[in-house]
């Protein structure tokens, strides 16, 4: 069997995220624990402000909302039309287009940019990592800032839990589904987690989707950075700035240019 290159297991990926626009707001909508984080700091860079990976608006939009003036990428265009069907309902009007965050263009530079959600660990590779963190520099105004979170890779998860079926209920207001999910490596000595989802309403399944991501360790990312061209950055455990101590932490960095 042929093996799959580099471009080709990027290409499947950005394919499965055009699946994923139709159950996103379902599955992670919810999720609120960073909204305000990132609502503040978009207000402190006093500037423009660019969020990559801005799928179907969870964070976007209530940028838009604060009065910010918050440009938003991302590589599925099933993700923006639903965040455009969403800002018209609010009247606001959104500057969001498709593309990549390893080769995005635009004629003007930021305050602040933006990658929530661990949506970073989708550079599947150390050429795309560093691909990545090249153009969001080159994007910068001079004293701007690059601000991002992803998990630290947990031992004690990986053992207990990859490759086994993890169950999920989720209530809306008038139904109940079920996420079935299962996350292993495709690739360990590269650290590439491809991840398996799911979604049941009562026994039938209504949508199956997947992604791939890499792990990225805090040492790790430092050499990226410096690979990269950046010198200055601070690491935090949560939203509230504590001090990283722990693996079983959420790594939040703030990186200026």
């Amino acid at each position: 069997m042929k093996k799959k290159n580099k471009q080709q297991t990027n290409d499947m990926n950005i394919q499965n995220f055009e699946k994923w626009a139709k159950v996103y707001d379902l599955l992670f909508g919810r999720f609120r624990d960073d909204v305000e984080f990132y609502k503040k700091e978009a207000h402190k860079a006093k500037g423009k402000v660019l969020e990559i990976a801005c799928g179907t608006g969870r964070i976007y939009l209530e940028l838009l909302k604060d009065g910010i003036d918050a440009y938003g990428i991302d590589i599925s265009e099933n993700m923006l039309e639903t965040l455009k069907k969403k800002a018209k309902e609010l009247g606001l009007k959104p500057k969001v287009k498709k593309a990549d965050m390893r080769t995005f263009r635009f004629n003007t530079k930021f305050s602040l940019i933006i990658i929530p959600f661990r949506s970073f660990l989708h550079n599947l590779t150390i050429e795309d990592q560093i691909k990545t963190l090249k153009n969001i520099k080159n994007h910068l105004a001079p004293n701007g800032k690059l601000i991002l979170n992803f998990f630290y890779p947990n031992p004690e998860v990986i053992s207990k839990n990859y490759g086994k079926e993890k169950k999920e209920t989720i209530k809306t207001k008038d139904k109940k589904y079920t996420l079935i999910s299962k996350s292993y490596f495709v690739d360990e000595v590269n650290q590439i987690v491809e991840s398996i989802n799911i979604l049941k309403e009562k026994d039938k399944t209504i949508w199956k989707g997947k992604f791939r991501f890499a792990f990225i360790y805090k040492r790790e990312f430092e050499l990226l950075l410096r690979l990269a061209g950046f010198r200055k950055w601070k690491v935090y455990a949560d939203f509230n700035r504590k001090p990283l101590k722990s693996y079983k932490q959420e790594m939040i960095w703030i990186i200026e240019k």
